[in-house]
């Protein structure tokens, strides 16, 4: 008897579980030396997909208040991850982004997954690495179509095609 399409999803929900907890246990370490709190870091990968940005449009972004969001960015600021510059546009607002090294961190804590997936991925046959890629290529689109259909500001968190 064929699996019905929700058990394929539950198999494929619980197989992605698997993956992540192997790749979360792998980057565990470089997470483990930072000296930064969840929230501080929550507001670096948001900025590493939305910068720059204003510190309100930050705050509703991360589902927080201003001054919160606010008091994160300083706290950012004063270990040189986040700088705050003027908008050349309207030189009333302030703008917050990621300095190099935020970049930087971003970049290596996301490269981490990458690290650590390439040998798992080179574990598989050749037949399995290229059902995977048909599979995470649908996978892809349906992400891809269901960004198209959001609010342009809600998008922009998707601009550069990263995943945390």
């Amino acid at each position: 008897m064929e699996a019905s399409r929700a058990d394929t999803i539950e198999r494929l929900l619980d197989n992605l579980r698997v993956v992540m907890q192997a790749l979360h246990m792998a980057g565990m370490r470089r997470w483990l030396e930072l000296e930064l709190t969840m929230a501080q870091l929550r507001t670096l990968f948001a900025l590493s997909f939305i910068q720059p940005v204003t510190v309100g449009e930050l705050a509703e972004w991360l589902g927080i208040s201003a001054p919160t969001a606010s008091h994160l960015v300083d706290k950012l600021v004063q270990v040189g991850l986040v700088v705050r510059s003027e908008d050349p546009a309207d030189r009333r607002r302030t703008l917050v982004r990621l300095t190099p090294e935020g970049e930087s961190l971003t970049r290596r804590l996301r490269q981490g997954n990458r690290e650590a997936l390439i040998p798992l991925l080179e574990q598989l046959s050749r037949e399995d690495l290229d059902a995977l890629d048909r599979g995470l290529a649908a996978l892809a689109r349906a992400a891809e179509a269901l960004a198209s259909t959001k609010p342009v500001e809600q998008r922009r968190a998707g601009a550069k095609g990263e995943v945390p």
